[in-house]
């Protein structure tokens, strides 16, 4: 081998090496950085979780609705209501409380 062949094999393996360097510190950089693979798959988590809340709020506030439109319109609702929450009876009602143990 002459001097020129021996220049050009250590220049080809001084590219490699440069390229393959790039090559981790651009993989590195798509899975670390502020934007990788890491931090998108953590924000997707929280945006799963956040929908998952956002169904459930959905739902308790349907049945709220409902609710409010009952006591608006049925007696029995209201009744039902009261006797439960304001523990409210009837003239001439008995109530028999029974202790818990």
């Amino acid at each position: 081998m002459d001097h020129r062949d021996l220049r050009q094999d250590v220049s080809v393996r001084i590219a490699v090496a440069v390229f393959g360097l790039l090559t981790i510190a651009i993989l590195l950089l798509a899975v670390f950085n502020d934007k990788g693979a890491l931090q998108v798959h953590t924000q997707a988590k929280k945006l799963g979780a956040i929908e998952s809340e956002i169904r459930r709020l959905d739902s308790e506030n349907q049945q709220l609705t409902t609710e409010i439109q009952a006591l608006r319109t049925d007696p029995t609702a209201i009744e039902k209501l009261a006797r439960e929450e304001l523990k409210l009876v009837k003239p001439g009602e008995v109530v028999l409380v029974i202790p818990e143990n």
